[in-house]
């Protein structure tokens, strides 16, 4: 597998990240390498409340995730839209938006033009300094996954795209797809 990283692709937590919090089975969605210091959000950890708990005029149930550990008390979004929907989004891949105007982004959600089917919020956001992550995928900490189905990510259910990642992987991955989150405890 390729291990260069580009905008719109995942990292898959290897299986060896144990006792990380943070990284434990993360699937990160990468939005952007600024001067080679690459930033993400991880897509598949929600929180136990929505978006509605946290910002009361939203009056429809988002779910919100934890995107990473940097700036946890920010709120970050993306979303799937054929051209960009809310001013100062930045192209992250072909129909795969980043942020903007927070405030036209409640708009879009009252106009249901953003809704969870093509929207996630998340609150921090994965980053990592010059050369670090480049260091971590030679470590084989990180799978790298080009991102193929920007369509079905926000609707794929967050709790199994670890898992099927791994499958999808084979070998011994599959192994791990299938053990307990803690293998200890096997």
């Amino acid at each position: 597998m390729e291990k260069k990283l580009h905008p719109g692709d995942f990292l898959i937590a290897d299986p060896s990240i144990l006792g990380d919090a943070s990284f434990h089975r993360a699937v990160v969605l990468i939005c952007g390498i600024e001067d080679k210091s690459p930033m993400g959000f991880i897509f598949n950890k929600a929180y136990d409340f929505s978006l509605k708990d946290m910002v009361p005029e939203v009056n429809h149930d988002f779910p919100l995730f934890y995107g990473g550990p940097v700036d946890t008390d920010q709120l970050f979004f993306i979303y799937n839209a054929k051209e960009a929907m809310v001013e100062n989004s930045h192209l992250i891949q072909e129909n795969l938006y980043l942020g903007g105007n927070i405030e036209q982004a409640f708009e879009g959600i009252e106009n249901k033009r953003l809704h969870p089917e093509n929207t996630r919020f998340f609150l921090g956001y994965s980053g990592w300094s010059k050369g670090q992550l480049e260091h971590e995928i030679e470590l084989n900490s990180w799978l790298v996954q080009k991102n193929k189905a920007e369509k079905k990510l926000f609707t794929y259910p967050p709790e199994d795209l670890w898992r099927n990642a791994m499958i999808k992987k084979g070998g011994k991955y599959t192994l791990w797809a299938n053990a307990p989150d803690n293998p200890a405890y096997n």
